[in-house]
């Protein structure tokens, strides 16, 4: 399967995000914001909105690169992640933000994966 050139772009996009998140798990800032948290916004639905206001211009690029439709389509992916399986499953025990890394990782793998013939 090959990616459409918009699908290119969204992929991009959320490695960024990505990236971004990773570096302010690495920073130490946000050490407060755990998994606890971060499943509740994202059950809540204002998970953005919650990294905008939290972290500030240390995301604002990676956000910025969003439209409404990848923050929609973003959402509803972490929603059933959070559904289906267990923060361990990811490797992540504690970091809120990095459950959302791994998120990331995980739609992007998907997004890549090819189904064999």
């Amino acid at each position: 399967m090959f990616l459409t050139s918009e699908q290119q772009i969204e992929t991009g996009r959320w490695a960024v995000l990505a990236t971004h998140l990773n570096g302010e798990v690495d920073s130490g800032k946000y050490d407060h914001i755990d998994t606890t948290v971060v499943l509740k916004h994202v059950n809540d639905g204002d998970v953005f909105e919650f990294l905008a206001t939290e972290l500030g211009k240390d995301v604002e690029y990676a956000l910025a690169k969003l439209t409404d439709v990848h923050r929609h389509k973003l959402l509803h992916h972490w929603r059933t992640m959070a559904e289906a399986y267990e923060t361990y499953q990811f490797h992540v025990r504690r970091s809120g933000l990095a459950l959302l890394v791994a998120y990331l990782l995980g739609q992007i793998a998907v997004h890549h994966a090819q189904i064999p013939k």
